[in-house]
């Protein structure tokens, strides 16, 4: 996060969400990120020499941005919402991809159809972080291959964003806070915008791939030099790391059940749909929902008719029409709920002192699972599995509150 104090522009990681665009919109070059190569975060260095006070950083600092959002009634609509299972037609390329490869073949298909003349999303690298923002367009469409699957560490997605060129339709695919930093900076470069929103709960930072490793009996190397593909071969998939292979399901159940190693930017974040980013799709992962070792599909919820006109104009999409009632258990609403309630403890304003302590809590059991985990060697999966069944501070707190709640509320 960026804001202005004592005539300065000040860095503050503890609200980055790592997009990058600071370093896209300063007319002087005075941004310069610094990589850490022991978390895989960056960390911003302004030259006050440089800096000319024009404030272009702050005033698009997607921190800054997701802080002034209020997540009153934020659910009510979703009730409402189009719904799909959807994949590839293709069942290679299904199972090859991340939940049957929506994401992908919106990109590829939109583009080989003519239905936008540009797409602003992420092409495969390789070294880390393995991923970068790219720009394609109708003469450089990808192949699915050079496409990633899903990706589960932060990047500089706004870094390459000054290659994005002048069109009439331009698509955007990304996070909900990738979509809220890239959004200003191209609106100006298309008559049509259309955003795709990969839903997102939390990023990590590389020690979340560390452990992963431990877990597949490996340790990755000081200069992170090193293999790694997420997901693909069916539902959930796999996680290969290093010639060693791991169901996701089980590599991700700590890290992501328990939230460690989050990007500290991505607690003050709410929504994960990007209903806030104006998207006109989401897609998920079809968690609760789809049957392990299925070839694979995603959730897709529309959320504009420039959405329903986007999916409705791929041939190469198999989409099913599922009913809310059907997908909400995907949804993650009690979770995403629960995050929302103590955004205000990690923005460090206005937190009641009955969502500071939870906060506190929630900030404790982290350091605690995250030191066991970081101290004692590779384990079995069946400790694992007991740490992820300990006690959750965070939900029975915030779940005794609701219930506390919504009785108050009845009588």
């Amino acid at each position: 996060m960026l804001s202005i104090v004592d005539g300065h522009v000040v860095y503050n990681g503890k609200l980055c969400q790592q997009c990058g665009v600071c370093t896209v919109v300063c007319p002087k070059n005075a941004i310069t990120p610094e990589f850490d190569k022991s978390t895989g975060l960056y960390s911003f260095n302004i030259d006050t020499e440089k800096c000319i006070l024009c404030t272009k950083c702050v005033q698009l600092c997607v921190a800054n941005v997701i802080i002034n959002e209020e997540y009153k009634n934020y659910f009510d609509s979703l009730s409402k919402k189009t719904f799909y299972l959807g994949c590839n037609a293709d069942k290679h390329i299904r199972r090859a991809a991340s939940s049957g490869g929506v994401g992908k073949t919106l990109i590829v298909e939109s583009l080989k159809s003519g239905y936008v003349d540009a797409v602003y999303s992420l092409k495969t690298k390789s070294d880390f972080p393995f991923v970068e923002g790219e720009y394609y367009t109708r003469e450089t469409i990808p192949s699915y291959e050079i496409i990633p699957n899903s990706i589960y560490h932060s990047f500089l997605f706004c870094e390459n964003a000054d290659s994005i060129r002048a069109n009439e339709k331009l698509m955007l695919i990304g996070t909900p806070c990738q979509l809220k930093a890239l959004t200003p900076i191209v609106k100006s470069k298309c008559k049509d915008l259309v955003k795709v929103c990969i839903f997102c709960k939390q990023q990590k930072t590389l020690h979340s791939t560390k452990f992963i490793a431990k877990m597949a009996n490996k340790k990755l190397p000081q200069n992170n030099r090193f293999a790694v593909s997420y997901r693909g071969n069916g539902w959930p998939g796999i996680v290969s790391i290093m010639g060693a292979a791991l169901p996701w399901n089980r590599a991700a159940q700590l890290p992501f059940g328990r939230r460690l190693w989050t990007v500290p930017g991505c607690n003050i974040c709410g929504d994960p749909y990007g209903m806030y980013a104006n998207a006109d799709i989401t897609i998920m992962d079809p968690w609760s929902i789809e049957t392990h070792n299925s070839p694979g599909e995603t959730l897709v919820c529309i959320h504009s008719d420039i959405g329903k006109r986007l999916i409705s104009s791929i041939d190469n999409l198999i989409l099913k029409p599922k009913k809310y009632i059907e997908v909400e258990p995907a949804l993650s609403i009690i979770d995403i709920w629960r995050k929302q309630q103590l955004i205000p403890y990690f923005k460090g304003t206005n937190a009641s002192p009955f969502i500071a302590v939870v906060g506190l809590l929630e900030v404790l059991q982290r350091m605690v699972l995250q030191s066991i985990l970081h101290l004692l060697p590779r384990m079995s999966s069946f400790c694992y599995r007991m740490l992820y069944r300990m006690p959750d501070f965070r939900n029975i707190f915030l779940k005794y509150h609701e219930n506390k709640s919504n009785n108050a509320a009845r009588s």
